[in-house]
């Protein structure tokens, strides 16, 4: 199996709030189910680019799994590393949307067939076949196994040369605990390329101010730090040069995945020979892109759609 992307994490469906400011206190209706799970959707997108991308993740012997299954594999995921369960379902997120543009996530994550990933799901003979392994940072906090998981994979890609990238994407709903902080920073000691949110970075590198933080990135030896600023555009820090890109102007409808489908952007245009400045403004495109429909997944972009844009 040779793989231009693998990654390592939670395949799940989305429930999502059909109004603005919907509480969960409250009944309430909710549309869906929508495929979903930020490497997922990641991977997903990474696939609609043209790249051989891949997975490792489980799903249950449900209807939820053969609806995400199906839209993966459809799309163009190798599904070989999709593992089924019949003890566990598969993994549901309930989510709701507020007017000041700040959304609340409920997750059955722990105790569903994603958390059923272990590191003999890992081999070498798999890693040495890929160019580059992306992380979540959310998939860390699913379970200890999954955890340790994406430890060895990080392991034996940083060994064996592999370019890893890195998306904290943190989850406070999923727990925020030092350990959890220390797993990320030795991430960052093996990681090539972070994309992160300003909030994320100043949290994992315990940092008052974005100078700082980028140095001390820069310590933790990644080579390729881009800073996602969402409806501010996206910066870039490489070799001692700042890139900047101005934001893609978009009628909003479902921010979910963007940050996602953004990560994508950025790493299939790396691999693609692109160069940083023009990756990052790709990058922002299918980002931008991404949040015009309704669905985590139902946003991404392919190279036909992309050409348009650029």
């Amino acid at each position: 199996m040779e793989l231009d992307v693998l990654t390592i994490g939670e395949i799940l469906v989305e429930m999502m709030a059909k109004r603005i400011d919907q509480d969960f206190l409250h009944p309430g209706e909710f549309l869906g189910p929508y495929p979903s799970g930020a490497p997922a959707i990641f991977i997903d997108q990474i696939v609609r680019l043209g790249l051989k991308g891949g997975i490792i993740g489980c799903i249950g012997e449900d209807d939820f799994g053969e609806m995400i299954y199906r839209r993966l594999v459809n799309d163009g995921v190798d599904g070989r590393l999709i593992k089924r369960t019949k003890e566990y379902i598969t993994g549901i997120a309930f989510v709701t949307y507020f007017s000041n543009g700040e959304r609340k996530f409920i997750f059955h994550l722990p105790y569903s067939a994603g958390s059923q990933i272990f590191p003999e799901d890992i081999t070498e003979d798999l890693v040495k076949s890929i160019k580059c392994l992306h992380i979540m940072g959310c998939s860390l906090a699913i379970s200890k196994n999954v955890k340790d998981t994406i430890i060895k994979a990080i392991d034996l890609a940083y060994s064996f040369g592999k370019i890893i990238s890195f998306d904290p994407n943190i989850r406070v709903e999923l727990g925020l605990s030092t350990e959890y902080l220390n797993t990320l920073q030795y991430i960052l000691s093996k990681t090539s390329i972070v994309m992160s949110g300003e909030k994320e970075i100043l949290t994992i590198t315990d940092s008052q101010n974005m100078e700082d933080a980028i140095n001390r990135l820069r310590d933790f030896g990644v080579k390729i730090i881009v800073i996602k600023k969402g409806k501010k555009g996206a910066e870039a820090y490489y070799e001692g040069k700042y890139y900047r890109v101005d934001p893609y102007p978009v009628e909003e409808v479902d921010p979910t995945g963007a940050g996602d489908c953004f990560d994508a952007g950025f790493i299939a245009s790396i691999l693609q020979g692109y160069d940083i400045n023009m990756a990052l403004k790709l990058a922002n495109i299918i980002g931008a892109l991404s949040v015009t429909k309704k669905g985590p997944m139902e946003g991404v972009v392919d190279r036909e759609v992309l050409k348009t844009y650029m």
